[in-house]
């Protein structure tokens, strides 16, 4: 019997809580049942991949944890971003004045960026 890598190990407690079958996580992270078996079984280690595309559709999957074994590391929030970048928050406000009179909606993106999509008045 193989010895699990600790990334395997955490990978799999984290998909033991879920309440959802393997198929189905699977499907959800974009990949076969096949690399999550052998993922859970030492045949192949954990990829990055599979970490991301965890990280991106489960909140409650703690990438730090799996990874790295370290303990509840909180993700930073956009609100939180913006507050401590004060270029961010400067570059939002001012092309939000800017667009104010036309605008209709404005979509913040995962990676700290927005877009403005402008009424077609404008």
């Amino acid at each position: 019997m193989q010895c699990l890598p600790l990334e395997n190990l955490r990978f799999k407690e984290w998909l033991d809580s879920q309440n959802r079958s393997a198929n189905s996580i699977a499907g959800t992270l974009g990949v076969s049942r096949a690399v999550l078996s052998h993922i859970l079984s030492g045949r192949n280690k954990l990829s990055l991949s599979v970490v991301q595309s965890a990280a991106r559709h489960y909140k409650d999957f703690d990438l730090y944890y799996v990874v790295l074994g370290e303990q509840h590391r909180k993700r930073p929030s956009y609100e939180s971003i913006a507050t401590q970048s004060p270029a961010f928050a400067s570059k939002v406000n001012t092309t939000l004045a800017k667009a104010a009179n036309h605008l209709d909606q404005v979509f913040l993106v995962r990676n700290g960026r927005f877009r403005v999509l402008l009424s077609e008045k404008a």
